[in-house]
């Protein structure tokens, strides 16, 4: 799971400075964040050295010759992301394709010498999830060469960040091992508690049996569980444009803001947390706290739950993703 940086998109004829400036300095915080969560991103040889506007080089457009004027710490920034940067020419072992199979077509084009594209193209259909960071193009296209057809995503935001983990899966054999490998990266803004993984194996049919709604279920709350937990009445939809109030959200309505997306999240009955082994079987110790993880989400009528704790201090405020079961023991 890696990115290649497209360099066929830096051709910037025609573009302005501020549209060259912000195309830059967006795909220098994809890199950041990129880089911050631990995922490797690779250049070409030649990214530094082909013609990006008017036969200049990207190091060229501070040079006196450059029709456009870019701030120097553009420059800097570019610098010491680029120095740092692997090839990925240098890696040992290449996918099946490479450098035989480089003429590529995106989304139906004329086909074109791109290997920055070819490489993410060889090894999507090797197995190994690997996409594009793009200056403009988004989103997920058919790339084909003369060997195959693979769909390659290009990542220019943190929502297609996330689209390319979770649909990493599929490219890497969807597995317990892979869930537990990617789960970081697809999905960012949740806190798995240690040892949860073991758990998969406690739902009903196993893995394979949970397989698509638990990652649907993981999806919807890395992007809204956070706001649906801590965000003040009366919204009902992170969407929702109204005057909110002060004050944390009814458990009601955290319900409520969790049905509007599509999944069922409740707490315990008060009988639950009053016995002590079912309360402590909901108990799991994080950061040195013991959490009782009462918030449940089921994923097939009243069997396979995952059961959750609102976010904490000790989880980096990310919302906690404590325990996978079919059915934790009532009174």
């Amino acid at each position: 799971m890696a990115f290649v940086i497209d360099g066929a998109e830096w051709q910037f004829d025609g573009w302005s400075a501020a549209e060259i400036e912000i195309a830059l300095g967006r795909l220098l915080d994809r890199v950041t964040i990129a880089q911050g969560r631990r995922e490797r991103v690779w250049i070409g040889d030649d990214l530094q050295t082909r013609s990006v506007l008017w036969g200049l080089s990207v190091w060229e457009l501070w040079g006196p010759e450059c029709p456009v004027d870019l701030p120097p710490e553009l420059r800097q920034e570019l610098a010491a992301m680029l120095g740092r940067a692997p090839l990925y020419l240098d890696e040992e072992a290449w996918p099946e394709g490479i450098p035989e199979h480089t003429e590529i077509s995106v989304s139906g084009s004329q086909p074109s010498d791109n290997p920055d594209v070819a490489w993410a193209h060889h090894s999507v259909r090797s197995g190994h999830a690997v996409a594009c960071l793009g200056l403009r193009r988004a989103g997920v296209h058919p790339t084909v060469t003369a060997a195959c057809i693979a769909n390659v995503h290009w990542v220019i935001d943190e929502s297609g960040h996330r689209a390319f983990f979770r649909a990493a899966m599929d490219v890497e054999h969807d597995c317990e091992a892979t869930l537990e490998r990617l789960a970081t990266h697809a999905f960012p803004d949740l806190c798995f508690v240690d040892g949860i993984w073991r758990g998969l194996g406690d739902f009903a049919g196993g893995y394979s049996g949970v397989r698509e709604p638990l990652r649907e279920l993981l999806a919807v709350l890395d992007d809204h569980g956070h706001w649906a937990f801590t965000a003040p009445p009366p919204a009902i939809r992170e969407e929702d444009e109204v005057p909110t109030r002060t004050g944390d959200p009814s458990a009601k309505l955290i319900q409520q803001r969790f049905n509007t997306y599509g999944i069922v999240v409740a707490p315990e009955a008060l009988d639950v947390r009053r016995d002590k082994t079912c309360r402590e079987a909901r108990e799991r110790v994080f950061g040195g706290r013991t959490l009782y993880c009462e918030w449940h989400a089921k994923l097939r009528g009243d069997r396979n739950r995952v059961h959750l704790h609102p976010p904490v201090s000790e989880s980096e405020d990310k919302l906690v993703v404590a325990i996978f079961h079919e059915h934790l023991p009532l009174p």
